[in-house]
């Protein structure tokens, strides 16, 4: 059983990197905010049309729809220590009990290291069928949407050069990992769909770069701090609830608040059970947030002012069409 404990958790002060960041002249980033909350809100239009196809067609084929899922850490290795180069946050025990049961199936096959697997070519093609099976529900979104799909594409494909080449901070263990399975032959919205993903993963770069050194092992610590602060579960067993899919029970969530009240971030509310975050805990997670901000944004100094109010235009109309087409998906 995985153990949260505060040796897990540790708080430091404003890194030398942070401070420099902070004390350079700051790239705008206020009126660039409103882009990613656009760019998730657009993803998440897509999983509902394609997901359910690609896990329909996991089971059809006999393919564990969890090589998709694991997919977007990548699909040449499997590792705890892997995993959590992008996904500190879920509880490592479930991916101890999921690669035995893809090694004796054959779709990863052990190193000399121990804890550590080779992913097949067989799984690789069998995530690509599955994914391929989801982007075929997108097939009539073209000739039916009122949007222009070559130019968000161009855009999006231009911020993606620009997130390659921008030198680190971040590292770009995310961007650089995930599995593509679509290519420069696919459909113009199948290619914008892979390029809102590797967005995703720099944005993921960008944000664990701010915030990891704050919670060292201790993600479930991270992940309670936000809970609380976003007001989505302010008490433990809510928490195994809304955060089922990380893997945690009630017990280890209790344990991951106590080690945030430890170390300042949160403190008891009013109703007996509940948690809020303390003036500390708030500063802290306002910090991170704006770190990260400053590193995803800066490649977007590419564009004039004029295109990115033109790239949100579009990203905005690619959204309300794909919202109308989940009905006929």
């Amino acid at each position: 059983m995985f153990v949260v404990s505060i040796r897990h958790c540790k708080i430091t002060n404003l890194s030398p990197l942070y401070t420099c960041i902070m004390n350079m002249k700051p790239m705008e980033t206020t009126s660039l905010t409103k882009f990613w909350l656009l760019i998730h809100s657009i993803i998440k239009e897509f999983w509902a049309i394609t997901e359910p196809h690609i896990e329909e067609a996991a089971i059809r084929n006999n393919i564990p729809v969890e090589l998709y899922y694991y997919s977007e850490l990548g699909l040449e290795f499997f590792s705890i220590e892997e995993f959590q180069q992008r996904d500190p946050f879920s509880n490592p025990e479930q991916f101890n009990r999921l690669f035995p049961r893809l090694e004796i199936k054959g779709w990863i096959i052990p190193t000399r290291d121990e804890g550590r697997y080779e992913v097949t070519e067989g799984a690789r093609e069998g995530v690509r069928q599955i994914v391929q099976a989801g982007d075929a529900r997108l097939a009539g979104f073209e000739s039916m949407a009122d949007v222009d799909l070559d130019r968000p594409l161009q855009l999006l494909k231009r911020i993606i050069a620009a997130n390659k080449s921008a030198p680190e901070p971040p590292p770009k263990w995310a961007t650089d990992k995930r599995f593509h399975a679509a290519n420069e032959n696919s459909p113009a919205i199948v290619q914008i769909r892979e390029c809102l993903m590797d967005i995703f993963a720099y944005r993921d770069d960008a944000h664990l770069t701010a915030a990891r050194p704050h919670f060292n092992q201790a993600g479930i610590v991270w992940n309670v701090l936000g809970a609380v602060a976003t007001e989505s579960a302010v008490t433990a067993e809510k928490m195994a609830e809304t955060m089922e899919f990380r893997g945690y029970e009630t017990h280890n969530y209790e344990v991951a608040i106590n080690a945030a009240i430890e170390v300042g971030w949160l403190e008891e509310a009013d109703a007996a059970g509940t948690f809020r975050p303390t003036a500390k805990g708030k500063e802290l997670r306002e910090q991170v947030e704006k770190l990260t901000d400053e590193y995803f944004y800066r490649p977007w100094a590419i564009f004039s002012q004029s295109e990115l109010d033109e790239f949100y235009d579009l990203l905005t109309k690619l959204r309300g069409q794909l919202h109308g087409f989940k009905k006929f998906a």
